[in-house]
């Protein structure tokens, strides 16, 4: 059986602010095998940022804290690391893309510069020129048109669309073990997302590299991940192989989710039907299940005890429910 690559174990990232302690990432578990693609799916302020940046210990402290918990990489837990060894890390075998490539982009600098800069800090060997051929050859990997000339320009001069490929240029710029995708199709047309996650998805399989994608779009889970993983209140509350979410989900919050998305084997005219409802207040998250405010099974116990992740008797499926489905 293949060794996980990455294993996080009860993770808690907390932040203290004036109204309260925010539980933003509360007791979660995964894992990821080598050129593994999960994906991370739930609504805004669920935990999946967060989650991704505390992997990475980018978290802003104060008022953020990862105050419980493993982040296993490679069998070595990432929290105990000091801040030379992070910075040799990042990068290097674990590259992150950010939501917005505008402003994770350097508009003063060239994107050729960039993806240059990237290689000479992970590869103390390679010489300037060694450097900016490395990053004309991937820009050409990531298809941008005439990318020996291109590699000059700035961030201003190349669409939303292209200075995405631009940052998953950076990202795998130094062949990483593990890719974090933050929601790297947001505000792109439906054409280029779907080229963007295309090229993921090759890229991922040619370079073996492992994938965390974090969406709330399910579609693109359905078309790109092997694994999902989906978050609630800082929980997850379901993990299953892909198939077996669509198929069978068990938790009411991932039904919920489905059923609120259009559906092509359904007639025109079908309504949705949304989530009653909002999430909650993690400031002031309720007693038992985060869930049970909004949910149409909801018993006396949901209100009372706090469910934790268990297998429901389908394969490798898992939910946090007392009745699922």
């Amino acid at each position: 059986m293949t060794a996980n690559l990455l294993d996080v174990k009860n993770l808690k990232t907390y932040f203290f602010t004036r109204s309260g302690v925010v539980k933003a990432v509360d007791d979660v578990s995964f894992s990821i095998k080598p050129g593994q693609t999960l994906g991370v799916v739930g609504e805004s302020g669920c935990g999946k940022s967060v989650t991704a940046l505390s992997i990475m210990r980018l978290i802003a402290n104060p008022p953020g804290k990862i105050v419980g918990g493993e982040i296993n990489f490679n069998g070595e837990n990432i929290l105990d690391k000091d801040m030379g060894e992070l910075t040799d890390l990042r990068g290097s075998k674990i590259s992150m893309i950010f939501q917005d490539p505008m402003t994770s982009l350097n508009p003063v600098f060239t994107v050729g510069y960039q993806i240059a800069e990237t290689v000479k800090r992970h590869r103390k060997d390679v010489t300037n020129d060694q450097a900016w051929k490395r990053s004309v050859e991937m820009l050409d990997l990531v298809r941008i048109p005439d990318a020996k000339r291109r590699a000059k320009n700035y961030p201003h001069e190349f669409s939303g669309g292209m200075r995405q490929r631009v940052m998953i240029a950076i990202a795998l710029a130094c062949n990483p073990q593990l890719l974090i995708a933050d929601e790297p199709t947001t505000a792109l047309d439906v054409t280029i997302q779907a080229q963007v996650l295309e090229l993921m998805k090759g890229l991922s399989q040619e370079f073996g590299t492992a994938v965390m994608l974090i969406t709330h779009d399910l579609g693109v889970v359905a078309g790109t991940c092997q694994y999902v993983n989906v978050m609630y209140a800082g929980h997850v509350v379901e993990s299953a192989p892909v198939k077996q979410i669509f198929e069978s989900p068990a938790h009411p919050y991932t039904i919920g989710l489905l059923r609120s998305i259009p559906r092509l084997d359904e007639g025109r005219g079908s309504r949705l039907t949304p989530i009653a409802g909002q999430p909650p207040d993690l400031s002031n998250p309720p007693v038992g299940c985060p869930y049970a405010p909004r949910c149409p099974r909801a018993q006396s116990r949901c209100l009372k005890e706090l469910p934790v992740l268990q297998p429901v008797g389908r394969g490798e499926q898992a939910a946090a429910c007392f009745y699922p489905n």
